[in-house]
């Protein structure tokens, strides 16, 4: 009884909590419940179209692409530095949009809604590309031998189809890129406070995954019922026929959640204009260790995830309708398994810190990893260890809370915002060494018998070919994993350095304000907060900013 009527309090003081802070953010903090869940739905758009492009992309373990366009890995690793070269282009164009708009609606929501139609648009397309068009072969070139890398002289045949089909995707990507960085640019801004972002990081985790989670749960299932006939139902280009234009509906629909039910709070003082050149934006991020940590990692967690195989283990290891059961299971559970590290995350780095959180994150994965090692021969064990990586990399979504910390610290350092240029120099380094990390998987498929020129799909059809390129990709997976951990050990941006240069940066928009004649009432009461704090904690930093301007006590006197 004693249980029931403490549930129940909690039960009660939950809902006065959620009525209370629907339109009041609670003490501390900036945003609301409705503001959270507003940012939580419009990054749902993201969730939905992201189903669109996963199911697109050129790769060498996407059903419509080794079975409809017929790719084979060859045409995946020079379609992959033909993209990275687009994407070296496209990063500096999106940064100077980005950084330079100065819209009354704010930095980054003018561009939601038509860059949302434009990416679905482009996206749903590709499906309905005539199969006429695909096998109509425009031309071929050769690979020669690289013996060495245990590659073989192939030749790569590139269709109408194909050809349609890479373009729809670099141009819908460009539009993608640009709706996604925005969503994040809103995410980092929408509270200055570190712990508040986490919290609604993980709150946004949560919810806004939910459409593209539902998604992926549904298409394996329809494919398994409505295409049962077929020997392999994920293959059925009708099946990706009907589902694109509802996951593009969706995905234009939630992102004016976000568009209508969001605010942007950069602390700059009232009269800051964006501008920023490229060279200096981009100059002043390579110069900051902390952009260089958080990228490197980047760049080996996307050499890590090739170690995520169950739609292989789905689609060959187990195959037919028992791999198309099985693969809806896992769209269930394994997207599912992120959800533990998105709950615990906030109350872990309350009392860890990002860092501290992160080792743990990427040293449980990397275990996992070396457990998928020991299950290759039993694929219902792998797809265990796959959830289990899963499990753990549930938290590293702090590495994009990471961001918008370093980015407070950049703007303390500089002066500058710079959400748009840290995404496009991220992504364009990124996007640079792709040309190089592009070629790890198709050379570590090799090493498992699949030649730069076989059918994928009729190469994994072979159980030698298969297992062998089971284990020489989770040997890739693994030693990525390993590496993930190097970066993290050399962030040192605590909690507690982030939240004084969010206060010299209030700071300095207060004395702003106030040699602009525009100090409001708001900024005298968060003058009188950091100046108090400052006194009683004894904290030399901020003390030392305080004694940069000769008129502090004048305004605490209200001289306004």
């Amino acid at each position: 009884m004693k249980e029931n009527s403490s549930m129940t309090l909690k039960l009660k003081d939950g809902i006065t909590s959620l009525k209370k802070h629907w339109k009041t953010p609670p003490d501390g903090y900036y945003v609301n419940y409705k503001e959270f869940l507003n940012m939580a739905l419009g990054s749902g758009s993201l969730s939905f179209i992201s189903v669109i492009i996963s199911w697109t992309t050129i790769a060498i373990n996407i059903p419509m692409m080794i079975s409809y366009f017929k790719v084979s890995t060859g045409f995946v690793f020079i379609s992959g530095i033909v993209a990275s070269l687009f994407g070296l282009v496209r990063a500096p164009i999106l940064s100077m949009m980005i950084d330079n708009s100065n819209s009354k609606r704010g930095k980054f929501k003018p561009f939601l809604p038509w860059t949302s139609i434009l990416t679905v648009i482009c996206f749903t397309f590709i499906p309905f590309i005539p199969e006429v068009w695909v096998e109509n072969v425009l031309f071929g070139f050769n690979i020669p031998s690289i013996p060495v890398f245990a590659v073989s002289a192939s030749y790569i045949e590139v269709s109408l189809g194909s050809l349609v089909m890479f373009i729809l995707i670099q141009v819908g990507s460009f539009f993608y890129t640009l709706l996604s960085q925005c969503l994040i640019g809103i995410e980092q801004t929408i509270s200055p406070v570190s712990q508040e972002r986490a919290n609604i990081g993980a709150f946004k985790g949560l919810i806004s995954n939910i459409p593209g989670s539902v998604v992926n749960i549904v298409i394996p299932l329809v494919a398994g019922i409505v295409f049962a006939s077929s020997a392999d139902p994920m293959n059925n280009i009708e099946l990706y026929r009907w589902a694109f234009p509802i996951c593009g509906i969706g995905g234009i629909i939630l992102v004016f959640f976000a568009y209508f039910g969001t605010e942007e709070r950069t602390v700059v003082h009232k009269e800051y204009v964006a501008k920023v050149k490229f060279s200096e934006g981009a100059k002043q991020l390579f110069t900051n260790k902390y952009f260089w940590i958080i990228t490197i990692f980047n760049i080996i967690i996307g050499i890590r995830g090739n170690i995520n195989m169950y739609l292989w283990i789905c689609n060959y290891a187990i195959g037919g309708q028992n791999g198309a059961f099985a693969l809806t299971v896992c769209n269930m559970i394994l997207n599912n398994a992120l959800i533990p590290g998105m709950l615990l995350g906030p109350w872990m780095i309350k009392k860890m810190g990002k860092r501290n959180v992160m080792l743990i994150s990427t040293v449980g994965f990397t275990v996992m990893a070396f457990m998928q090692l020991f299950t290759l021969k039993s694929p219902y064990l792998m797809l265990v260890a796959v959830f289990f990586q899963n499990l753990f990399n549930g938290l590293s979504y702090i590495a994009t809370i990471m961001v918008p910390d370093v980015l407070d610290y950049q703007q303390w350092k500089t002066g500058k915002r710079l959400e748009g240029f840290w995404q496009n120099c991220n992504a364009f380094v990124m996007t640079l060494c792709g040309l190089f990390t592009s070629a790890l998987m198709p050379l570590f498929m090799s090493f498992g018998g699949v030649g730069f020129g076989d059918n994928i799909d009729t190469a994994l059809k072979n159980p030698d070919i298969m297992y062998g390129t089971f284990k020489s990709v989770t040997w890739l997976g693994i030693i990525a994993s390993i590496l993930c951990v190097i970066p993290i050990l050399f962030y040192d941006l605590s909690e507690k350095k982030h939240a004084d240069y969010i206060r010299v940066l209030k700071l300095r928009a207060i004395v702003q304000n106030y040699e602009n004649r525009e100090l409001s009432d708001e900024d005298y009461e968060e003058l009188k907060k950091i100046t108090t704090y400052a006194a009683e904690n004894n904290n030399g930093f901020v003390l030392d900013e305080i004694r940069k301007y000769d008129y502090i006590d004048k305004i605490l006197d209200g001289v306004k």
